[in-house]
């Protein structure tokens, strides 16, 4: 009896080191050739849950797979985007079998074509450890629409700090603003910007449109003052009035100014806090 039990246990040994799981990030499992990557875009969109992976074990071994944040995939067609993945999905395959789940992206590349539906993608490359480290931040405080996106543009593309912003999300927006800051060493934006967030398939992703600018103006007065508040053209014309000629007493005062920018000629703006014709404090904006 004691023999049989042994000869069990000896057979068994192989067969669970053989099925053991084996835990990997994404990027290492292609490279190392533990898995075959195929991917498809199933949305004709580059933003949410865009993209279906299918992921091929090669191993003899179930293998847990985390699809690490920055994982960079390009399209078969250069003339499209590059995807970069955000949302470390996790998916468990069997040997020699193939899994898939649908993943979190965002466009790598503003210029380029949004993706066409079914538009095949493979995998590139793992990005640096900022654009990792910023993903990750934006996973963490639930950050997951066009102000994220924004953020990723903000270091593949160089945009300005500035569009990483939505009104309605005022406060997280600027404490992304801020870590992004912290983690680059990028100044801080004056101002902040709206643009459209309009996901087109088969069109150029980014659309250098500035729909709005918000600035903000803090001023303590040591008497009462008649000021003024405006945006004005390069010619000292008011574009926009705030307020004109308005009492404020002797205390500290916060002015939030939301500049209606999509149908104003395209230029230098000054948005002046004014006693009379004396500028007190003035920010300049540029209108695309």
């Amino acid at each position: 009896m004691n023999k049989l039990l042994v000869l069990i246990a000896l057979v068994f040994i192989p067969i669970l080191s053989q099925s053991a799981t084996i835990k990997k990030s994404l990027s290492d499992a292609v490279k190392d050739n533990s898995v075959s990557l195929r991917a498809v875009n199933f949305a004709g969109r580059y933003q949410g849950k865009t993209t279906k992976l299918m992921i091929t074990n090669n191993t003899k071994s179930v293998l847990q797979i985390t699809v690490n944040l920055g994982v960079i995939l390009k399209p078969e067609d250069s003339v499209y985007q590059p995807m970069v993945l955000a949302g470390e999905e996790m998916l468990a395959v069997l040997p020699k079998a193939t899994g898939e789940i649908e993943v979190q992206t965002y466009c790598g590349n503003a210029p380029l074509h949004g993706p066409r539906k079914d538009l095949n993608y493979s995998f590139s490359y793992l990005s640096n450890d900022t654009l990792v480290k910023v993903l990750r931040f934006m996973k963490t405080n639930g950050i997951s629409d066009y102000v994220g996106q924004n953020a990723v543009w903000a270091l593949t593309n160089h945009h300005d700090l500035s569009s990483v912003y939505n009104p309605d999300m005022d406060g997280l927006s600027k404490k992304l603003i801020e870590y992004i800051v912290s983690v680059t060493g990028a100044p801080r934006p004056l101002y902040y910007t709206l643009a459209p967030n309009e996901q087109v398939s088969d069109a150029p992703a980014y659309v250098p449109k500035i729909l709005k600018i918000f600035a903000e103006f803090e001023i303590r007065l040591e008497a009462p003052k008649t000021l003024t508040l405006g945006i004005f053209d390069q010619e000292g014309n008011m574009a926009q009035e705030v307020f004109t000629n308005k009492e404020f007493g002797k205390m500290g005062h916060r002015f939030n100014v939301e500049f209606e920018a999509e149908n104003v000629p395209a230029g230098k703006y000054y948005i002046r806090l004014k006693e009379g014709d004396a500028v007190l404090q003035e920010k300049m904006v540029k209108v695309e």
